[in-house]
């Protein structure tokens, strides 16, 4: 299973989704050191919204890609 952590990178409000790699000296999955916890700055009523790391997600989806592809393969029956 695969953490995930927010960040406030602009400081006004809008958090930045990363997912944490599995190694935890490694940081996010985009390479990026990750934000320490509390894993979710505070929100005020004026936030600009919520958005994922794209370089996280993709390297996630590659992940999860070749986990499935293991699992489905004939070799592992």
């Amino acid at each position: 299973m695969y953490e995930m952590r927010a960040e406030s990178p602009d400081g006004l409000g809008e958090l930045l989704w990363h997912v944490l790699s599995k190694e935890p000296s490694s940081g996010t999955l985009c390479g990026r050191h990750a934000p320490p916890p509390p894993a979710v700055p505070a929100i005020s009523d004026g936030t600009a919204g919520e958005r994922y790391c794209a370089p996280c997600m993709t390297a996630f989806r590659s992940a999860v890609q070749a986990h499935a592809d293991n699992a489905l393969s004939p070799e592992a029956a």
